[in-house]
């Protein structure tokens, strides 16, 4: 085995075991969602080398994201199917699981759906992010990713007025890297697209790039890897950037 397989994919300590990436609670079993798709949504999974830290250690955030991205409306059926199967057993077993602010109905295709209002826990949210970039780096290239990461979604935008200028920040952010993807020409990557790809973007003049994730095809998640060491001039600019995206308190 290849000393690199017997580190931790973040910390580079010793690994004890193996992290799915993304984790493996946000694909549904064949028992779950078997008789509406035929095929299976568990194979071909990615793993990473772990330390206890940074995979069994960090179930809970897992289970977090996953009640977080199946439950977001607009998501495919797979998602709609997660949510009434694993996330409702979730719920049962775990009752704070999710804050919800208000439930109401709203109109979709001239149907009326219940929904729940959700109040996010941004940070927590961009540490499973960051998670599954680190480790998909380690997966694309045999490596700890040492620099910094900032994480950015409109899954972060606040409904709150006086974030008005933070949430349009969030928004020209998302759209500069929207943008930019189109001309990324790398491959997208993913054995089970309905659930989960990733792209990564070329490698910039600072030895930077982007991760663009995708879930449940209708979610998207960029994060800006950064070599800190060629970007130390700019570390004042980053430090704000992942304050305003909501990674820092």
């Amino acid at each position: 085995m290849e000393k690199i397989d017997q580190q931790c994919y973040w910390c580079g300590k010793k690994a004890t075991t193996r992290e799915h990436v993304p984790p493996r609670c946000l694909f549904p079993t064949d028992k779950d969602v078997g008789e509406h798709f035929n095929q299976s949504f568990r194979s071909e999974l990615i793993t990473v080398p772990s330390c206890d830290e940074h995979n069994s250690l960090k179930s809970g955030e897992d289970e977090y994201l996953m009640a977080c991205l199946t439950a977001r409306v607009g998501n495919n059926l797979i998602a709609y199917a997660h949510t009434q199967t694993k996330l409702r057993r979730s719920l049962r077993l775990h009752r704070n699981l999710l804050e919800i602010e208000k439930n109401l109905n709203i109109i979709i295709n001239e149907r009326e759906v219940p929904v729940s209002i959700i109040n996010l826990d941004v940070p927590r949210l961009s540490y499973s992010f960051e998670a599954i970039a680190r480790a998909l780096f380690f997966h694309e290239y045999r490596a700890q990713h040492k620099g910094k990461c900032v994480v950015a979604s409109d899954m972060f935008l606040s409904p709150d007025a006086s974030a008005a200028g933070s949430n349009q920040f969030i928004r020209n952010g998302i759209r500069m890297f929207e943008k930019e993807q189109g001309y990324w020409n790398t491959p997208i990557q993913g054995k089970n697209p309905m659930v989960f790809t990733y792209q990564f973007s070329p490698l910039d003049g600072f030895g930077s790039q982007t991760l663009a994730l995708k879930f449940y095809e209708q979610t998207n998640v960029y994060v800006c890897m950064a070599d800190m060491i060629r970007l130390k001039p700019y570390e004042k600019e980053f430090d704000v950037a992942s304050k305003i995206f909501g990674l820092r308190k």
